[in-house]
Order: structure tokens, then C-alpha cells, then sequence
């Protein structure tokens, strides 16, 4: 009955350290995830490409240039003033390295065959520019970029004595930046590019807006433990594990002793029920009687056949069975215990 005990015991603080154990790691993981969490800077990023289309002396216009909402004469287009504007703000300085520049490509098709272009030009309107700085704003402002429309044309104009060319001058503006957060301990950047057509081949030209871009947002720490929180899971895990096997285990051998007692009294119950009668209280010992120990069930059989006295059951309690044989004040008894199947 110690031995239950003791295993009973073990079982319970077993199931104890288990509980204390996934607790930590439920704690641990959700204390981790907030603290990451409150690691994050936040941003604005604004872009845009602007134009104004200046005019040749002329007869029709009283202004100097035109603004994005017409529809532009090619042969009285002098140049395009463009603006092109990019800011990133930070909530927090950083130290980064900025890159942008502006490249043109002209392709020409015939506008009867189109799948191949008959020529390529490339262009270097702003060459790529690098600095470094300091600081929460990352901004490129480049305004007032001229592009003369005559330049282009007259490639146009030298291809139409052999074909119908059809022509667009694609002008791209590029940012990239990266810098490295003191907040979340790791580099960010972005990367930004925008594209503005020009139709080169058309007598009317028509030029869709450039996109605008706005964005705002929150940057966080990479949500990733360090070393020390996987060591940490890592011992837990393994603890963990060897609880549940030592539980399983005291759980097994209380189960396996406890089936075996059980099934030992149930089968001398029902083998012998003939000579057994089962008593209602518990076996209690009278100074008046002589009392022998039977060591094993079958020889108590044996008294029982001999002296043709019943043999009564006394269930003392979970964990202890007496057998017993009266013949005047000689108390034969057969004593089974739980920890007899340890």
C-alpha cells in the first residue's frame, strides 16, 4: 500500500511539474511575441512624376507651355519640363546609402509589324547618383528636367522615308536606398520605380498621367528568438518529455497493479463461490480468538473442506482482502494485499 502511495504521489507532482512546464513555454512564447512586437518604427512614402509641356513660337496659344490635361500638336512641342519627386519618412533617424537615377528607352516599330522593334536607344537622363546621410527623411527631388522633343522626332523623321514608324519614349525614374536600424537591429530599404511615356510618331500625341504613389505603414523586428529562448524551449521540451514518459510510466504500473489485485480476488470469487460468503462490514480482530495465518488461498480451501466451515469475505478496504475460516475460537485467515502485486 506504501508502494501505491508513493507512486500516487509521484503521479501528482509529475502532472504538477507537466502543467508548471507548459505553463512557462505558453508564457514565455506570448511574452517574446509582445516584446518583438513593440519593437517597430513607422513610415510615409510619397512619390510622384509631374510635366509641363512647353511650347515653339506659335499662333495658337497665349501660354509659354500647357499643363497634363490636353492633348499636345507634335510639331509645336519645343521640350517637357518634368518633376520628379520621392520622400520616405521615418518615425525614427537612420544611417542609409540612396541611389536614383533616370533612363529613357526609345523603341521603334513599324506599325504594320509590331512584334520586333527595327531600333533601340537607350539614354542616361540623370546618371545614377549615390549618397549617404543621416536622418528621417529620405527624399530626391528633381525638378525642372528637361527632355527636347526634337531630339526624338527626328529619329522618327529619318525612319518614315523607309517605313510607318510607331515610337514611344519610355522615361523611368529609380530609387533604392538601404540603412540599418538601431530600433529594430536589422537593415531596411525600399525600392521605387515609375514609368512616363511619351508617343513619339503621332502628329497628336496623347500622355497618361503618371502615377502617383502614397503609402504609410509600421516596420517590426524580425519576429524570430534568439539563441537563448530556443535553448530555453529546447531544456523545457526535453523536461517535458521526460515527465510525460515518467508519468506514463507511474500511470501504467498503477493501472497493471491494480488490474492484477482486482483480477486475482475476482477469479477466487468466482472459481469458489460455492464456499465463499461474502460479509458486509470489515474484518475485525477479537482478543477472545485464536488466530492462524494461512499463507495461501488454497490451503484455506484445504481447512475449508476439512473443518466444512464457509470461508467468509472480508473487503477491509481497496487494497486489502481477508479470507476467513471459523471453527470455535480458531480464526483461520488468508490475507491479500494490493502490495502483494508490486
Amino acid at each position: 500500500m506504501r508502494l501505491v502511495l508513493k507512486r500516487k504521489v509521484k503521479l501528482v507532482l509529475y502532472l504538477i511539474l507537466f502543467f508548471f512546464l507548459v505553463g512557462m513555454i505558453i508564457f514565455e512564447i506570448n511574452y517574446s511575441n509582445k516584446t518583438l512586437k513593440k519593437k517597430s518604427i513607422t513610415y510615409s512614402k510619397e512619390s510622384n512624376i509631374s510635366y509641363r509641356v512647353y511650347l515653339k513660337n506659335n499662333n495658337h496659344y497665349t501660354s509659354s507651355y500647357l499643363k497634363d490635361d490636353y492633348n499636345y500638336v507634335a510639331s509645336l512641342i519645343d521640350y517637357f519640363n518634368i518633376d520628379y519627386d520621392y520622400s520616405y519618412v521615418l518615425s525614427e533617424p537612420i544611417e542609409y546609402v540612396l541611389n536614383y537615377q533616370v533612363d529613357a528607352n526609345l523603341e521603334i516599330y513599324d506599325s504594320d509589324v509590331k512584334n520586333k522593334p527595327i531600333e533601340k536607344k537607350d539614354y542616361e537622363l540623370v546618371k545614377k547618383v549615390t549618397t549617404s546621410n543621416t536622418g528621417q527623411l529620405i527624399k530626391v527631388d528633381l525638378y525642372n528636367q528637361k527632355i527636347l522633343y526634337d531630339t526624338y522626332s527626328k529619329i522618327i523623321d529619318e525612319w518614315k522615308k523607309d517605313v510607318s514608324p510607331d515610337a514611344t519614349l519610355k522615361i523611368t525614374f529609380k530609387v533604392d536606398w538601404v540603412g540599418y536600424s538601431n530600433v529594430l537591429g536589422k537593415e531596411i530599404g525600399d525600392t521605387y520605380t515609375n514609368t512616363f511615356e511619351i508617343p513619339v510618331s503621332n502628329k497628336i500625341i496623347t500622355i497618361n498621367t503618371p502615377n502617383a504613389f502614397k503609402d504609410s505603414g509600421t516596420l517590426y523586428v524580425n519576429q524570430s528568438f534568439g539563441t537563448n529562448f530556443y535553448l530555453l524551449i529546447g531544456s523545457t521540451l526535453l523536461l517535458l518529455l521526460l515527465v510525460l514518459i515518467g508519468t506514463i510510466n507511474t500511470i501504467i504500473k498503477i493501472n497493471k497493479n491494480k488490474s492484477r489485485y482486482e483480477q486475482k480476488i475476482k477469479k477466487i470469487l468466482r472459481e469458489f463461490d460455492r464456499a465463499i460468503t461474502e460479509a458486509k462490514g470489515k474484518f475485525v480482530k477479537d482478543k477472545k480468538e485464536h488466530y492462524i495465518e494461512v499463507k495461501e488461498f488454497m490451503e484455506l480451501m484445504d481447512v475449508h473442506d476439512n473443518l466444512n466451515e464457509p470461508i467468509i469475505y472480508y473487503r477491509n478496504s481497496n487494497n486489502k482482502s481477508i479470507f476467513v475460516v471459523r471453527n470455535g475460537n480458531d480464526v483461520y485467515y488468508s490475507l491479500i494485499r494490493r502490495d502483494d502485486f508490486e
